[in-house]
């Protein structure tokens, strides 16, 4: 409301003053246009930064592809070194490893005769030994049969005298066990004889009295 106001002052006055403060911004604002008027590159700027800007890339890239080839070639005589000094490497080592075989080689064979020589030792050592051992031990052994046949002899002898002992004590035993069961026999056949007789003494006295009843009952009865 308050700017209708002064907007119909304003129109109602024909020649005033601008504002100082108006006019201040005013300066400042073309100031700040021309400064930036002066700040921004042209088309002209433009194209001539790109044109520069093209050539850098391009001094940049034979620069990269200069030392890129530099870069493989030394790679590849770097390469070329490594190979020939691995090859020198193989050599060198195959050589040694030749050497290394042959020695191994030699001193395994100067070992096997050193074996086989101390082997052919020891085993006519230990064929010495047993032949030794087997000779005492056949004469320990003849030794030990000898003693075996007189002790086993010995035995068979006390065993035979121990049988013919026991033999003879059978024998004797048998004679008196015979001797006894014959007065034994002897003497139950006398008392069966003695039972026989006094049985037959008493079926005769039975038989005696049956005829005299049989007599009287037919003498006196009829």
């Amino acid at each position: 409301m308050s700017a209708n106001v002064e907007g119909g002052q304003v129109e109602n006055v024909a020649h005033r003053p601008y504002d100082e403060s108006i006019v201040a911004r005013l300066a400042a604002l073309e100031t700040e246009v021309a400064v930036m008027q002066n700040n921004f590159a042209t088309k002209d700027d433009l194209q001539a930064l790109r044109e520069e800007m093209h050539a850098g890339f391009e001094r940049v890239t034979a620069a990269f592809n200069s030392h890129k080839l530099d870069v493989k070639s030394e790679i590849n005589k770097l390469r070329e070194e490594v190979i020939a000094a691995l090859a020198n490497q193989r050599i060198d080592f195959n050589n040694a490893l030749a050497k290394q075989r042959q020695d191994v080689y030699d001193a395994l064979a100067k070992h096997r005769e050193e074996f086989n020589v101390a082997l052919a030792k020891q085993r006519e050592e230990l064929y010495d030994a047993l032949v030794k051992h087997r000779e005492e031990f056949n004469v320990a052994l003849a030794k030990h049969r000898e003693e075996f046949n007189v002790a086993l002899a010995k035995q068979r002898e006390e065993l035979y005298d121990a049988l013919a002992k026991q033999r003879e004590e059978l024998y004797d035993a048998l004679a008196k066990q015979r001797e006894d069961f014959h007065a034994a026999l002897a003497m139950q056949s006398i008392e069966l004889h003695k039972t026989l007789a006094s049985h037959a003494w008493k079926i005769y006295s039975l038989a005696s009295l049956l005829i005299a009843g049989v007599y009287y009952i037919a003498r006196y009865v009829h």
